[in-house]
């Protein structure tokens, strides 16, 4: 494994390139940038785009990339949407491992140290994520977010919901081909789905059974902000799944996409909305034991 240091040189090749889009996070960006730069693994680079934001986020970000040589900070003229941001942000990194993260959320100190050990380790890995705190807009706690290890457990599910947090992910790009697409332009709100369908063909998908990220819920999440749209391009992300990437959805997965289509394609956006608020703020479930007749549940606090 490489040393964990920071390189001495700006050309040194980092181990890992954490990439970030961002659109008028200024609430929370301090938080987000400094969990990547109080990380315990240093090798890295910290490339940001600004998707053309219009509060203070393109100032508070100019200052940290003053402060930190490993941020490496860019700026789309107009607003070009998460998909093509991100693919931007990955064609310019150098590292052998590509660290997802999202501008209102918190990487924990150990998170890269502790994903890029595993990966060094298991080779037939291609992508890794971890387990979720969910926080509120004053960061307390507010719940968990749990979900499957297993590859073969993320596999099945993932026709039955998002077995990973995509801000968790890192990726293994070096054992990926050279000409690998990430992200395909347009599918804002759901572009992990149809990635996790591509990233199956090369290797295994798994989750770290620890809490090294915080999700927060604040109410302006993209993929809050229409949950009808956020469906219909996971439905597509899933229909292509089974054409183009040969992919098998279990008898439940099929049936689980045929009865969230009826919830969120028949009833009224307002109230889909309400019944995913409803559900989110009393709890948690542990995806790995919906199928084996234990369902687990991790009831959140009184401030979710």
């Amino acid at each position: 494994m490489k040393k964990n240091l920071l390189p001495n040189k700006a050309t040194d090749a980092p181990l890992v390139s954490v990439v970030m889009p961002v659109f008028n996070a200024a609430p929370y960006i301090k938080d987000c940038v400094e969990s990547i730069l109080n990380q315990t693994h240093f090798n890295l680079e910290f490339i940001i785009i600004d998707d053309a934001s219009t509060d203070a986020t393109p100032l508070i970000l100019a200052a940290y990339a003053k402060k930190d040589r490993r941020i490496k900070l860019f700026t789309n003229e107009s607003q070009r949407g998460i998909s093509i941001t991100v693919k931007l942000a990955i064609n310019k990194a150098k590292g052998d491992y590509i660290a997802r993260m999202d501008a209102d959320d918190i990487s924990l100190p150990e998170r890269l140290t502790k994903q890029v050990a595993y990966l060094e380790k298991n080779k037939k890995t291609v992508a890794l994520g971890t387990q979720c705190l969910l926080i509120d807009k004053k960061n307390n706690i507010t719940g968990t977010k749990v979900f499957p290890t297993k590859h073969e457990d993320i596999y099945k599910y993932v026709f039955h919901f998002v077995p990973l947090q995509q801000p968790t992910i890192m990726i293994a790009r070096h054992r990926l081909p050279a000409n690998f697409e990430f992200y395909q332009d347009g599918m804002n709100t759901a572009e992990e789905v149809e990635l996790f369908f591509k990233l199956f063909q090369f290797g295994k998908i798994e989750n770290l059974n620890e809490f090294l990220f915080k999700y927060r819920i604040h109410g302006e999440n993209t993929s809050l902000k229409n949950i009808r749209r956020t469906f219909i391009l996971t439905l597509i992300s899933r229909l292509k799944a089974t054409i183009k990437y040969n992919y098998r959805p279990p008898i439940s997965g099929i049936a689980m996409t045929i009865a969230q289509a009826m919830i969120v394609l028949i009833l009224p956006q307002r109230i889909t909305f309400f019944i995913y608020k409803l559900s989110r703020s009393m709890f948690s479930i542990n995806p790995s034991s919906l199928f084996s007749g234990k369902v687990a549940y991790s009831r959140k606090t009184s401030r979710a």
